[in-house]
């Protein structure tokens, strides 16, 4: 445990350093630790956003070599005595790990360096979710239901954020005990003004296709990594199933299924309705420029992008999956549909382009109920809570 008499050194620890959900709990918390009390550090895969962010606001960063999320034996090994350094060589009283291959990593690269150095440091994991809900063969999740039972018996501490999460964790075998669940909480964004997100989003379009001069209609959003487990490809598909609807679906996001995506938006005919803008900086700062958000999620742990969508106070289409009834009230604050559906994808859509009313009352709804739920110093308290405790 951590002398709490002198400043606590914490080594936040992450894959990748893009700007994700895990990494904005990330952030959050380590800009909002007492300097006083704390000493914070921060060490992901490669240099990227979260580095970028975490600098300017004077957290110091540190790059893992060779850490990445797809698997490599190699550079696993690699990614793991580079912890095993930087771990020896920080000597922090608590390591805090997030994202489920740097809490297997990390944790024995944690448990080798407390041989070194003679010195233990408190292992804390963030499960923000599980691999072994992802769409992969039977034993594929066996194997990563066993790895990530050997990440929560080689920490000292697990947080779930979720309660579909922490449900989930409670499998784990002689594990209860260390197991502490607290509410996600979200630093309040900061939102343009309608017309001004409205203008600004159409500027970033621009830069990728100036053909995009403005988008007519009611704008449907959303911001996703553009992955398998994000479902895009059936909003997209979703889209060319709406029939008498002005609308535009706008989708904010990078990621690895982009150039299938965009075949698929050629092929369907879809090139003046649906749009990808590629990766933008800060995107829920344009939130209120939008109708509706969607999130066609196939796995999702929790979903940052659904409280961003609530604080602006926006109605939500979302898949019925992992954490996400926990946010999104079905038929009060948005429409939940089965994943992998485009059909009651494009259904839910329609309902809500078609009723303006129905808009407005449940995204009144929706801020209401994350405003009351989801608060970001309940959470930060009952991290250091855990931290503390014996």
């Amino acid at each position: 445990m951590p002398d709490l008499n002198k400043k606590t050194k914490i080594l936040y620890v992450i894959t990748k350093s893009n700007w994700g959900g895990a990494q904005r709990y990330v952030y959050d918390i380590a800009t909002s630790l007492n300097k006083e009390m704390f000493g914070v550090a921060v060490a992901a895969g490669g240099e990227g956003i979260l580095a970028e962010k975490l600098n300017r606001a004077g957290i110091r960063t540190m790059p893992i070599p060779f850490l990445q999320r797809d698997v490599s034996v190699i550079k696993e090994f690699l990614s793991l005595f580079a912890l095993v350094k930087i771990f020896n060589r920080e000597r922090p009283d608590i390591i805090h790990l997030n994202s489920s291959k740097t809490g297997g990593l990390g944790a024995v690269a944690a448990r080798i360096s407390s041989l070194v150095t003679r010195r233990s440091s408190l292992i804390v994991f963030t499960a923000h979710g599980w691999g072994f809900n992802e769409d992969r063969p039977y034993v594929a999740r066996l194997i990563i239901f066993l790895a990530q039972w050997i990440t929560v018996i080689f920490c000292h501490k697990i947080i779930t954020l979720s309660k579909a999460v922490h449900s989930q964790a409670m499998y784990f075998p002689f594990s209860r005990k260390k197991i502490f669940f607290t509410e996600q909480g979200l630093q309040p964004i900061e939102l343009l003004p309608r017309e001004e997100a409205k203008k600004e989003l159409i500027s970033v379009f621009n830069k990728t296709n100036p053909s995009h001069k403005e988008f007519p209609g009611l704008w449907v959003g959303c911001v996703a990594e553009l992955t398998k487990n994000k479902g895009v490809i059936y909003l997209v598909e979703a889209a060319s199933k709406l029939t008498g609807c002005d609308s535009r679906l706008l989708i904010l996001g990078d990621g690895e299924d982009r150039d299938k995506l965009e075949l698929q938006i050629s092929r369907l005919g879809l090139q003046n309705k649906v749009f990808l803008s590629g990766f933008v900086p800060d995107a829920a700062k344009y939130f209120k420029s939008f109708d509706i958000f969607v999130l066609p999620s196939v796995t999702e742990a929790l979903g940052y992008a659904l409280i961003e969508a609530g604080q602006a106070g926006l109605p939500v289409v979302a898949t019925k999956v992992g954490g996400i009834p926990w946010i999104i009230k079905d038929g009060e604050s948005g429409i939940l549909v089965p994943p992998k559906n485009p059909e009651a994808l494009a259904g839910a859509l329609k309902k809500l382009l078609d009723d303006n009313g129905l808009r407005q009352q449940m995204g009144r709804k929706n801020y209401e109920l994350i405003s009351q739920k989801f608060s970001f110093e309940k959470m930060l308290k009952e991290t250091i809570d855990i931290y503390n405790k014996a």
